[in-house]
């Protein structure tokens, strides 16, 4: 038999290679996550998606992925779900500062930096179909729903150290005064009593005080309560209608709007109730005023000019000027704590807005940009020790609201 040559050993090894007989080792894929930046509200959430792909650019559809924080103190992975050609990452803020979330798979990975920023302001708003108190970012951009509720929850006043937030609400059939954390949970009625009209709640600068107005004793009265509820006291003690407004960054003197003259004005009071003055003196209606950081000025609404403008008038009600200057309404306006913007309400825009202007009435922005009726109230985030302010009160006509 004749012997047929095979050639050297290593040929045939070559071949059974180049044929793909044996595994190269795994194939190298490719991680991404998207989008790749993003900034939200402290409590609020958002999903990231992870893809990915083969060496071929190939979607691996199923693919196990694994989600990391860099920094679980500002975000924190709540879920996950696998897709038919991605997965998703539920990550909430936690507090503020930037953080990196990163989805790895078969040792590559791609992440993304979700950035998460304190709430400027919190405003009222209707826009689930009843009244909620909402947050929103210093641009306007992220938005959150603090009081999830049936009820219609108004008036949010932010403590001074920023972790509760007073308000009222009809949640218990009549409107009472509530305190609820800086998000949302914990809510305790403060006032308990039966009467309709607990309103309109406003932190003393110390945080151990709280102004409010009730009808309790038959008429609208501005009352005093401590942080717990308890010490209540009639400041105003007036037949007339007395409504609080605000109190000076001391703590000394509290601002109320009333109809004491037959008309209303904005008046100052001791922070006891003694010593009450006019300081608007006009037969138009002037009410709603708010302090400066500094105290050295107010502002207020007022129809002198034949519709609702923002003014501001020196802290004895001397050197008034209408900072709006417009044709539409707009009022109801409040210091941010450092003085150098003012928030109110307008209608410019053919429905509610919350606008933020510069201290001198220049450079207006629109925070809020929703068909809903936006504002009702705001109030200003505290920064630290600074003045906690009044809250915002967008339009609504005077002989509707003072009844």
């Amino acid at each position: 038999m004749k012997r047929m040559f095979a050639g050297p050993w290593w040929l045939g090894v070559f071949a059974l290679v180049a044929c793909g007989g044996e595994s190269t080792g795994p194939t190298r894929v490719s991680v991404t996550v998207g989008p790749a930046t993003v900034q939200k509200l402290v409590g609020g959430s958002f999903s990231f998606r992870a893809t990915v792909k083969d060496a071929a650019g190939n979607v691996l559809a199923g693919h196990t992925v694994t989600w990391t924080t860099s920094n679980s103190a500002v975000a924190t992975v709540v879920s996950t779900h696998t897709g038919t050609d991605s997965t998703t990452a539920l990550v909430k803020g936690v507090g503020p500062g930037t953080a990196n979330i990163t989805a790895a798979a078969d040792g590559q990975s791609g992440s993304a930096a979700i950035t998460v920023v304190p709430p400027a302001l919190a405003f009222t708003t209707n826009r689930d179909g009843n009244d909620q108190i909402y947050v929103v970012d210093a641009a306007g951009t992220d938005v959150l729903n603090l009081s999830h509720n049936a009820a219609d929850d108004d008036w949010p006043s932010w403590s001074p150290d920023g972790s509760k937030i007073a308000f009222h609400s009809d949640r218990d059939g009549n409107f009472e005064v509530y305190v609820m954390n800086a998000d949302g949970t914990g809510a305790v009625n403060l006032t308990n009593n039966p009467a309709w009209d607990d309103v309109d709640p406003l932190w003393s600068p110390d945080g151990s005080k709280i102004a409010f107005t009730t009808t309790r004793d038959g008429n609208l009265e501005v009352y005093v309560m401590n942080a717990d509820g308890t010490g209540l006291v009639n400041l105003s003690n007036n037949p007339a209608k007395d409504y609080a407004d605000g109190w000076s960054p001391d703590g000394s003197k509290v601002l109320f709007e009333t109809n004491r003259d037959g008309n209303w004005e904005v008046y100052v009071m001791n922070a006891d109730g003694t010593g009450p003055v006019n300081l608007t003196n006009n037969p138009a209606v002037d009410a709603l005023a708010d302090w400066s950081p500094d105290g050295s000025k107010i502002v207020f609404d007022t129809d002198r000019d034949g519709n609702s403008e923002v003014y501001v008038m020196n802290a004895d009600g001397t050197g008034l000027v209408d900072l709006t200057n417009s044709g539409a309404n707009e009022g109801f306006p409040a210091w941010s704590p450092d003085g150098s913007k003012i928030a109110f309400g307008t209608d410019r825009d053919g429905n509610d807005e919350v606008y933020v202007m510069n201290a001198d009435g220049t450079g207006l922005v629109n925070l809020t940009h929703n068909p809903a009726f936006d504002g009702y109230t705001v109030a200003w985030h505290p920064t630290g020790a600074a003045h906690a302010t009044s809250p915002l009160r967008l339009h609504r006509p005077a002989t509707a609201r003072r009844d």
